[in-house]
Order: structure tokens, then C-alpha cells, then sequence
């Protein structure tokens, strides 16, 4: 198995963030939520390492998203359409489906009207493509900034051009 280049958290990384989604305060009450005998933090501690697949999965068990963890600020792409395998083994990625993207228009729809944006397809695409960019019920900040900076370049080209 190859080595990854990524710098994963080391154990008092880990069990800090860990203690903070679990709402856990001490190292064997994490342990126990994770589903691991309260011990396991102990013999990790002495050999200096732990067993990331042991966390893996605890935190699937718990329903908490790993990147959360193991890469708290980096945006990382969430395909939010299907998967299509060709007959080459290549994996690539389908647009949103129409009732995805009918339900992602019924979301945005309101706010733009209640910030009288105008219904242009421009603003319609800026606004379903933060809507499939969340995580959740969240936005990373910078995915964020990114669309407002996006829809006021775009604004003010609108302006420029009046």
C-alpha cells in the first residue's frame, strides 16, 4: 500500500477535535463513543501512534463526516451527482439531475426574491451553484467568499456596461 504525502493530525490533534464533536471530556469517554474499550487512548499514547482506521470508523458509526477530522480547512470537492463507470473504468460525473436542480431552484428562488436579485439565468446558475457547494447545512468561508465575489464581478460588469 503506498504511503500518503497528507499530514493527518497526531493523537492530541485528533483527540481534541474528537472531544469537541463528541462532546466528550475525557480521553476514555471519546474512546467509548467511538465504540473502542476506554484503554485503546492509553496503548496509543505509549506507542506513539494511533490506529486512524479505529477513528474511521467510530466517527462512520457516529454519523460525523471525516473530513471534519482529518481536513477541517480545505475545500474539497462533494459531487453531489451520480457516478457514471465507463466501460474504460473511468469514473466521471453526471450533471445534477432536473428534480435536483428544481429543488435547488425552489430553495434559491425566495432568497433572490427577497434580496431583489434579478431573475436572470446568470444569478439563477451563481445562486444553485452555492446551493450544491454546501456541506450540510453549511459553506466552507472561502467557498463562500468565492460566490460572492463571483456575483459582484459579475454585478459590476452589469453596471459598467449600462
Amino acid at each position: 500500500m503506498a504511503k500518503s504525502n497528507m499530514e493527518l493530525p497526531d493523537l492530541d490533534t485528533c483527540m481534541e477535535r474528537l472531544k469537541l464533536v463528541s462532546k466528550q471530556t475525557t480521553a476514555s469517554a471519546v474512546m467509548r463513543w467511538l465504540g473502542l474499550p476506554a484503554s485503546t487512548y492509553s496503548n496509543w499514547k505509549r506507542r506513539k501512534s494511533l490506529n486512524y482506521d479505529r477513528v474511521i470508523e467510530g466517527m462512520l458509526r457516529q454519523g460525523v463526516s471525516l473530513d471534519w477530522l482529518f481536513a477541517p480547512n480545505v475545500d474539497l470537492f462533494y459531487p453531489n451527482v451520480s457516478l457514471v463507470v465507463t466501460e474504460q473504468d473511468e469514473v466521471q460525473y453526471a450533471a445534477p439531475s432536473v428534480a435536483d436542480t428544481m429543488k435547488a431552484l425552489q430553495y434559491v428562488e425566495p432568497i433572490m426574491k427577497k434580496h431583489n436579485v434579478p431573475m436572470t439565468e446568470a444569478n439563477h446558475q451563481f445562486m444553485t451553484e452555492a446551493y450544491f457547494k454546501r456541506r450540510g447545512d453549511a459553506m466552507l468561508l472561502d467557498t463562500a467568499l468565492q460566490q460572492v465575489a463571483l456575483a459582484l464581478a459579475t454585478a459590476q460588469k452589469a453596471t459598467d456596461n449600462k
